[in-house]
């Protein structure tokens, strides 16, 4: 019996998919993913896939722009970021886990996560779909070191969106890890069952008009094509998908997939003649297509050549460290490093003057040149985007610290603090020092008593999280003869 003032989920309202929702989400995703404002692009897919997420094509679109997110070096996504996605419905949490994945195609668990999300919400389809990509990323991940109970793990999910070739690749995997594993052999054997009737068609409505060649066939194709998207590629794959790729760009040079793709396979291959290859042909495309995006991605190789230079120089002098030679050659590297920087996001603020990402990095290196006016404009257009508040409100305080303007800076690096949540709870402590340091000057400027007590009571709170933080003991001793002196 249920009673009165139970609720019974039978009486929860079905989901009713919009279309219409749906399409308002994606127009706005494809214009942000048209400037490379790719982690905005992901947040409207995910509203997307929210209000219709049975639409397969959604998800695929959703999943070409996370994988531009993360070749672009994009940061997995925090709690700030899918926090107005979540919901108390299966659709909602699929769309926060799904975000939460394709910010961070590389993670197994946040794959899984979203497979299991697909289940939960009752989307077989989509993690059928799924399936292959998941599995890719676990053949890499387990290349070196097989987890079995995360093989398991993926083999149920696996089964329970039907991606049955994917489910007996992992216990094929499992069993190799543990041969003696009686239960798992005989499952194996029923998932070879399973796959059989698949690959046959005879659990099709037309009751498998198909013959067993023409669909086995079929699922080969299907993996060649998982293969040649996937982020990560088994091993060997990075020629055939070199190989496929290119035959298609020679065959039509002019289509921005074709460009994507063929530049994408030539990166993965890691030396620095296919990384030119990459260079040319994206600069190339800018120049016969006038798309920016092209522009920008072979500005991106550029950077991280320059950062590779300058990794190498650090290890160089760490290695020496009383060769001057080489401690004057990493300043040397790093200024250059920076300058290029500059000039990169200065002319991408002038192409996407709306995106408040690039403000805030071209903010941090116009930091780090000494030019603290000019990153400070940059930060505080970067501040109004709600993800990035915290982050630029620390730097514009830095920036009216060195400045000398320490009232602003203890505004900003309080505002920074009231605005921290438990995604971001590294930051604190590196802010409540700069808060503190700005309070000490002020004081001593001010002669004020009041504020070498607030900066000692903060000099307390880190002292109390972490004894060996920076010079945080010298600092104590010295607030103390401050809090004397002041009286």
């Amino acid at each position: 019996m249920i009673l009165p003032w139970k609720k019974n989920d039978n009486d929860k309202p079905a989901f009713v998919p919009s279309p219409e929702k749906a399409k308002m989400f994606l127009e706005r995703a494809a214009k942000a993913q048209s400037q490379s404002s790719f982690d905005v692009a992901l947040y409207y897919f995910a509203n997307a896939v929210k209000v219709n997420p049975q639409e397969i094509a959604i998800h695929e679109a959703m999943y070409a722009c996370g994988k531009s997110f993360c070749m672009g070096g994009g940061k997995p996504a925090s709690g700030v970021d899918v926090k107005s996605l979540d919901g108390p419905t299966p659709q909602d949490r699929l769309a926060v886990a799904e975000l939460y994945w394709m910010r961070d195609l590389n993670n197994v668990d946040r794959a899984l996560d979203m497979l299991h999300a697909a289940v939960k919400a009752d989307q077989i389809g989509f993690g059928a779909w799924a399936g292959p990509k998941v599995f890719n990323l676990l053949s890499v991940s387990f290349r070196d070191k097989p987890n079995k109970k995360m093989l398991l793990r993926a083999k149920n999910l696996f089964v329970e969106v039907n991606s049955w070739e994917e489910a007996k690749l992992c216990i094929e995997q499992a069993l190799v890890i543990d041969p003696s594993d009686i239960q798992l052999d005989r499952e194996f054997k029923q998932i070879l069952a399973n796959r059989a009737i698949v690959a046959s068609g005879f659990d099709r409505a037309d009751g498998g008009t198909g013959n067993f060649r023409e669909n086995v066939r079929d699922l080969d194709k299907q993996r060649a094509m998982e293969e040649q998207d996937a982020l990560t590629g088994s091993a060997g794959s990075e020629d055939r998908n070199l190989a496929r790729t290119k035959a298609d760009y020679d065959a039509n040079p002019t289509i921005p997939d074709n460009i994507q793709k063929y530049c994408t396979s030539l990166r993965r291959m890691g030396t620095p003649e296919h990384e030119a290859i990459a260079y040319r042909t994206y600069l190339a495309a800018f120049e016969s297509l006038k798309e920016y995006r092209f522009r920008m991605a072979a500005g991106d190789i550029k950077l991280m050549r320059a950062m590779r230079q300058l990794n190498a120089a650090e290890e160089t002098a760490k290695a020496a460290p009383t060769d001057a030679t080489a401690q004057s050659n990493v300043a040397r590297v790093r200024k250059a490093v920076l300058d290029l920087q500059a000039a990169e996001y200065r002319e991408r603020a002038t192409n996407y003057p709306t995106d408040r990402s690039i403000k805030a990095e071209l903010g941090r290196v116009l930091f780090e040149l000494g030019q603290y006016e000019d990153a400070m404009g940059c930060l505080q257009i970067a501040k109004e985007e709600p993800k990035m508040r915290v982050s630029a409100a620390h730097m514009l305080g830095k920036c009216f610290a060195v400045s000398g303007w320490h009232a602003e800076a203890i505004g900003e690096f309080k505002d920074a603090l009231s605005a921290i949540d438990a995604s971001q709870a590294e930051r604190e402590q590196h802010i409540k020092y700069d808060l503190m340091l700005s309070l000490i000057e002020l004081a001593r400027s001010e002669k004020s008593g009041q504020h070498a007590r607030d900066a000692a009571d903060i000099c307390s709170s880190i002292l109390r999280k972490d004894i060996s933080y920076r010079d945080i003991r010298q600092r104590r001793k010295d607030l103390d003869e401050l809090v004397k002196e002041l009286g």
